[in-house]
């Protein structure tokens, strides 16, 4: 009989998150169903639950397998959530895979004490080899055989060392197959500034060396593409079953190979898909020219965020971005130049030895530049980071005493050495009201406000974050339903 899997997204709580289908489950989920498991996918956020309601739906589901996606400030949710699975079926098959398992696998595996897997990066490969070795096994899977699971993090039963089985991110993307977007029941999200939200992936890899970010431990370096073919079909498809009328390209590099995203945006225009979309993760300035931002916006590219970081070349050079930010503003007006294509800039702010002087220098920047959006991220020690581990060494942070709630980029989660916590939330508040408190910004937002009653909730709990965070007197559901 073929195993019941349930793979989830973590109850969240707060302002600072987005609820939209999450591509990392759908993927493992398309990979578990063409090898004959019975997939169920859970988004928590969406569904408004709470660990009451998740246990029900546990006991109700009578799954064998229950794996779940955990970012750093997820951790604690995450490791309740496998509590509850364990106190209604202790044999249920518990696995924790995400960017949090991947940069930590040992701390995860140890702390969480209902955990029996972990995964470090891609699990599409060896998800699958796992759980038919599980349903042949059971629990008593031979150690030989684990070895053999790329990405696998494991206990070692005779030494009781942590294995941490090497990814090498050698697989085809086209191998992953279609997403199979039934599973997600993706109509039932709802649309974030535009009135629907269908990410999808065209490339995954980055070779940059950026001191905040994980992603190349998290898809490897090198840069690897979906055939054009393979996102053509997808495309066709979402079209004909859900008659999406736009969608997002979520890669970290979708610009870096200008020959790949040419040829795929002329396969669009020749596809006649008539398709609206955007690239919301962020792209490189230094990785567009005028003839592809053309190309991108009759193809029917509207809008795409760039990652800016900061205004400040000190600490541009600091970050190791490498870029300028003079070749920023050249970049920025090149873009609205030459097209019509909206422009968000992401920014950071609190960096480890940023001065205030210098934060007001990416504000300045900020509204120098013809950005529509703009959003002013305080800097989070992601693990895997160079961030991080500078943070760690220089004692900032200890890893065994880290609250893992605070990992997110509304939260303060460790000092700095020139701005105190208190005032590096006032700054982020000042950036955020400088920027959208001017006329143009406004009517900007008016506009699409009207088009999408979406903006006007994103606007107010963007407001809410900024100025109901200091409520020290939160406790997370974990805790409260935790309580006698």
């Amino acid at each position: 009989m073929a195993l019941n899997v349930l793979l989830m997204l973590p109850i969240r709580e707060g302002n600072n998150y987005q609820v939209s289908p999450d591509l990392g489950i759908l993927y493992l989920g398309t990979a578990l169903r063409a090898r004959g498991f019975n997939m169920t996918l859970l988004d928590c956020p969406k569904e408004n639950f709470t660990f009451r309601d998740f246990r029900a739906f546990l006991r109700e589901g009578n799954f064998d397998v229950v794996g779940c996606r955990c970012y750093s400030r997820d951790h604690n949710y995450v490791n309740h959530h496998l509590n509850i699975v364990k106190q209604v079926n202790p044999h249920t098959l518990t696995l924790v895979g995400g960017p949090h398992p991947s940069a930590l696998p040992e701390v995860v595996l140890q702390s969480m004490a209902s955990l029996d897997f972990a995964w470090k990066a891609e699990a599409e490969e060896g998800l699958p080899q796992l759980l038919s070795l599980y349903s042949e096994y059971g629990s008593k899977i031979p150690e030989g055989q684990l070895k053999n699971i790329p990405g696998l993090v494991w206990k070692d039963e005779e030494t009781g060392n942590i294995v941490v089985n090497p990814n090498n991110f050698g697989v085809d993307l086209n191998s992953f197959g279609i997403p199979a977007w039934e599973l997600l029941r993706p109509e039932t999200y709802p649309g974030f500034i535009w009135d629907e939200y269908y990410p999808i992936y065209t490339t995954r890899g980055c070779p940059y060396p950026c001191t905040y970010c994980n992603a190349p431990n998290l898809s490897g370096k090198r840069l690897r593409h979906r055939s054009v073919e393979h996102v053509i079909e997808e495309l066709i498809l979402l079209k004909r079953n859900y008659q999406i009328r736009r969608f997002s390209i979520i890669d970290d590099e979708f610009t870096m190979d200008r020959r790949y995203a040419t040829r795929l945006c002329e396969a669009m225009i020749d596809a006649n898909l008539n398709l609206k979309w955007d690239c919301p993760n962020g792209v490189r300035l230094d990785s567009l020219y005028p003839d592809l931002l053309r190309l991108m916006e009759a193809a029917g590219c509207e809008a795409l965020a760039v990652g800016i970081e900061s205004g400040n070349d000190r600490i541009q050079s600091l970050i190791r971005k490498k870029v300028t930010v003079a070749k920023i503003r050249d970049r920025a007006e090149m873009i609205a130049h030459c097209s019509k294509i909206k422009i968000t800039g992401y920014f950071m702010i609190g960096f480890l030895d940023e001065t205030k002087e210098e934060i007001r220098d990416t504000i300045k920047l900020a509204l120098s530049l013809p950005l529509v959006r703009a959003n002013f991220n305080i800097v989070i020690p992601v693990p895997g980071t160079a961030i991080f581990e500078e943070a760690i060494r220089q004692g900032k942070l200890k890893l065994e005493e880290i609250n893992w709630d605070n990992c997110a980029s509304d939260k303060i989660a460790f000092e700095r050495d020139h701005i105190a916590g208190e005032q590096l939330v006032r700054l982020q508040s000042h950036a955020l009201l400088r920027f959208y408190g001017r006329p143009r910004i406004l009517w900007s937002l008016a506009k699409d406000s009207a088009r999408n009653p979406e903006v006007i909730r994103a606007s107010l709990r963007k407001l809410k974050m900024i100025f109901a965070r200091n409520d020290h007197s939160f406790t997370p559901l974990y805790l409260r339903e935790a309580l006698p």
